[in-house]
């Protein structure tokens, strides 16, 4: 098994493997586990909840998701990845048995944020172009490097998706900090499944206009 410090020490090495071989630098861009695994890592499970977490998240979220993880490893009494299917239901009913009084077991699958569809009947119309100058002299000074969100917290409204496993309530207390992380797990896009990442692999699939090429500036 191999830590994500192994993966730091080995930065260089990985990134001139990508460089010469674009079809794994590509199908590293949508799933880089599985370019790692193919490159002879074998993370463990640190390593790949933290690989994840630097991947697909801010520092705020990856924090929070430390924390949330915390609480649920503490309720499981061990630690597992909650994201994953097949391990969050070894814990929640073959351990826990929280399925016993329950006709049916809930879907366990990652949540999925839906996708709004907006239809308007009225005509386009033509966008005016304004010159950035004229845009920028709207705010303030000081208002330079906040977030818009900061100015107007109207202008980004938090989704809450409807999650399967609220049927078990406060059947346990692992329920509350999973319910948290799945939320969260959902704000930002999984990784690729095996099968799309070898139709990219193989070529099958391409990524339309990207050129991938590792860098290395320093390590992480």
């Amino acid at each position: 098994m191999n830590t994500f410090q192994d993966v730091q020490a080995a930065v260089h090495d990985i990134a001139a493997r990508l460089n010469v071989t674009p079809e794994l630098a590509r199908a590293a861009l949508i799933n880089p586990l599985l370019a790692l695994e193919e490159l002879g890592f074998d993370l463990d499970l640190a390593g790949r909840l933290e690989l994840e977490d630097r991947a697909r998240f801010s520092k705020k979220q990856i924090a929070e998701r430390q924390s949330l993880r915390k609480k649920i490893f503490a309720a499981a009494k061990r630690e597992f990845d909650p994201g994953q299917e097949h391990d969050l239901a070894e814990v929640l009913f073959d351990e826990l048995k929280l399925d016993e009084g329950i006709s049916k077991r809930p879907d366990l699958s990652p949540l999925l944020v839906p996708v709004r569809v907006v239809h308007s009947s009225a005509p386009k119309k033509k966008i005016a172009r304004v010159k950035a100058s004229k845009v920028a002299g709207q705010f303030p000074v000081k208002a330079k490097g906040k977030s818009v969100a900061k100015r107007d917290p109207s202008l980004i409204g938090t989704v809450k998706i409807s999650d399967p496993l609220e049927v078990l309530g406060s059947a346990h207390k692992i329920i509350s900090p999973l319910l948290a992380y799945r939320q969260l797990d959902a704000t930002a896009p999984r990784f690729a499944p095996a099968s799309l990442y070898h139709a990219v692999r193989s070529g099958k699939r391409r990524l339309a206009n990207i050129t991938p090429r590792a860098v290395v500036t320093g390590t992480a």
